[in-house]
């Protein structure tokens, strides 16, 4: 599901919601809660209490009270709270445009290219500067002042200030090659991402690209249709689990993206020309 409208369906009264700014103040009430998110644009996460576990595509992080992350657009992560205290966070989606305004205007450089060894998420600790910045975020929140967009922004770039201040500095500003990218190379973004359950339309957007450009594209890098590279890549992955790692059949269509087994039997023997659960271990 896209953060954003989770946040806008259920969290509407605890947010301000602007044109290149999301700030909003999100609850768990009960333990061992689970959600899968699309990040539709660049996020902060401060968390005030509590413990969350991030499952992505780089490993599980662990993320708890006085610890903050950055995550970057179009990441698919699936979050769960553990421990028995009550888990509370602020979170602040920032798109696009805001992000590289707001870079151009810090005291440092970045290259134009994607840093191979960078992940799209930044944990840090929140020191007591941090956690000041983050009370006043808070604030606006409860009383929703007038020009909280660009209030929202000047906070936004005071704790990424911050944060260049402390021994991360240079970490975070590797991290933030990624944050500033427009567009995923096409073929890396669909190698890492071809078992989300997303549709094609879904696809585009994060990738950075309009419907028609991204089918293009695609065309061109894969000689074939979305679609039809999505499923092949899916079912191929489906047949190492079962055959190598021993998944049995429906477990294996869950992981690789399909949303029933028998969709996943029928791929599979078109594919291949015989049933998965002859060679189900």
């Amino acid at each position: 599901m896209n953060a954003i409208e989770y946040i806008k369906e259920h969290h509407s009264k605890d947010s301000i919601i602007t044109k290149d700014i999301v700030l909003a103040k999100f609850c768990a009430l009960e333990n061992n809660y689970k959600h899968s998110f699309v990040i539709p644009c660049n996020l902060l996460n401060i968390v005030y209490s509590g413990t969350k576990i991030l499952h992505t595509v780089d490993g599980d992080i662990e993320v708890r009270a006085g610890e903050a992350f950055f995550i970057t657009k179009g990441e698919y992560v699936m979050s769960e709270v553990v421990g028995e205290s009550e888990y509370k966070c602020l979170l602040i989606f920032f798109d696009h445009h805001l992000t590289r305004k707001l870079l151009s205007e810090l005291p440092f450089k970045l290259n134009s290219n994607k840093s191979i060894d960078t992940k799209n998420i930044f944990k840090f600790e929140v020191d007591a500067f941090l956690q000041n910045t983050a009370d006043t975020l808070k604030l606006y929140l409860e009383d929703k002042p007038k020009f909280s967009e660009e209030l929202i922004s000047l906070k936004l770039k005071e704790l990424i200030l911050l944060i260049l201040g402390t021994d991360s500095k240079e970490n975070f500003i590797s991290f933030c090659q990624n944050l500033i990218l427009d567009k995923s190379d096409l073929k890396s973004f669909m190698e890492s991402n071809f078992e989300k359950d997303l549709s094609i339309e879904e696809f585009s957007k994060l990738s950075g690209r309009s419907l028609s450009g991204f089918k293009s594209e695609f065309k061109s890098i894969f000689d074939e249709s979305p679609m039809q590279w999505i499923l092949k890549k899916r079912v191929e992955k489906g047949k190492f689990l079962i055959q190598e790692l021993g998944y049995d059949v429906g477990n294996a269509a869950l992981s690789v993206g399909f949303k029933t087994h028998a969709h996943f039997s029928r791929v599979y023997k078109k594919r291949f020309n015989i049933n998965p659960s002859y060679i189900d271990k």
